[in-house]
This record gives structure tokens, C-alpha cells and sequence, in this order.
């Protein structure tokens, strides 16, 4: 299996790209090495050569630009599978901010793809952690339960690693102990 990444260069990306290429040819596409998700056309260029994209990278609203556009170009491939990396903060209830209100967007432009086109063969599972250890979360943060980057890459792994016919959809994760 042939999959790229976004954001492999720290955190989450970075375990899913170390965990990942044990066992699959990953592309990594990060600023380390030229890419940026701001800069969408050389993304959807790579990502469109491979059978799993990890969409991990955070840049305000270009998750979902580059969700949608790879979505609509997967729509009907049932061998391609596109995983959004997206946050709890996107539930009500939790803390409003950008980032939340950018991940909720995600949420809906995933969901609404994948809900109101029961026609589609694109598998997509959205993957919701909560804290994780990174030195991307915030300060206020210091004191909650977090989730290690490793962690999560598992539960992306064994959502991958499911036969193409099985898309789990969406799944929260969450630390219920400090560590």
C-alpha cells in the first residue's frame, strides 16, 4: 500500500510516517521537505498517486480544501482511502476557538460528502483525538490527560489495516488516566 502524509515531520504525523513505513511505502509532505498545505495543487498531485491519504497538516480552513478536492477525485474508487485528522475540539461543548471552529468545518464538509453521495467507493475515516502530547498543544493544556502521538497512530493503523469494505467513519480518542 502507497500512502501519503501531511504534517510527518512532528506529532501525530510523524509517529503515523515511523509506524506506517514499517510495513508501506509513505510519503511524507511536509515543510521539511518543500510542502506546504497552503500550496494545494503539488499535494493533491501526490496524494492522487497513492491508495491511503493521512490528512494530518493544520493550516486553518485547508484541511477541508484539500479533503474535498481529493474526495471528489476518489469519489468512486473503491480502492482509495482518504483519513482526516481532525480533534474533539470540534464537538459543542468544548472550549470555541479557530482551531475548533477550522476542525468542526472539516467535520461537516467531510460528513456531508460522505453522507449525501451513498453512491461513493472512497473510503473515509475521520479521526477525532483529544489532547495528545505534541508540542503543538497548548499551554493551558499542561495539566490534562494526554494522548501519546504513538497512540494515535495505532488506532489510524488499525483503521487502515481493515478490509476496504469496512469504513469507520468517525472515531474519538481520548486519555482517560495521566500519565
Amino acid at each position: 500500500m502507497k500512502i501519503a502524509i501531511t504534517g510527518h515531520s512532528k506529532g501525530i504525523g510523524k509517529a503515523c510516517y515511523d509506524l506506517l513505513s514499517e510495513e508501506h511505502e509513505v510519503i511524507g509532505l511536509s515543510r521539511s521537505n518543500g510542502y506546504t498545505i497552503d500550496e494545494v495543487e503539488p499535494i493533491i498531485l501526490v496524494a492522487n498517486s497513492c491508495d491511503v491519504f493521512i490528512n494530518n497538516a493544520y493550516s486553518g480552513t485547508q484541511q477541508s480544501i484539500i479533503f474535498d478536492r481529493l474526495f471528489q477525485m476518489w469519489r468512486n474508487d473503491d480502492m482509495k482511502t482518504i483519513v482526516n485528522i481532525n480533534s474533539r475540539s470540534k464537538y459543542d461543548g468544548v472550549r470555541t476557538s479557530l482551531y475548533g471552529a477550522d476542525k468542526k468545518h472539516l467535520d461537516h464538509i467531510a460528513q456531508s460528502n460522505v453522507f449525501s453521495d451513498m453512491n461513493k467507493r472512497v473510503r473515509v475515516i475521520n479521526i477525532n483525538p483529544g489532547y495528545v502530547d505534541t508540542d503543538m498543544v497548548p499551554p493551558r493544556a499542561k495539566d490534562y490527560n494526554k494522548l501519546s502521538p504513538i497512540t494515535v497512530a495505532e488506532a489510524i493503523k488499525w483503521c487502515i489495516d481493515k478490509p476496504q469494505e469496512i469504513e469507520i467513519n468517525e472515531l474519538s480518542l481520548w486519555s482517560t488516566w495521566l500519565q
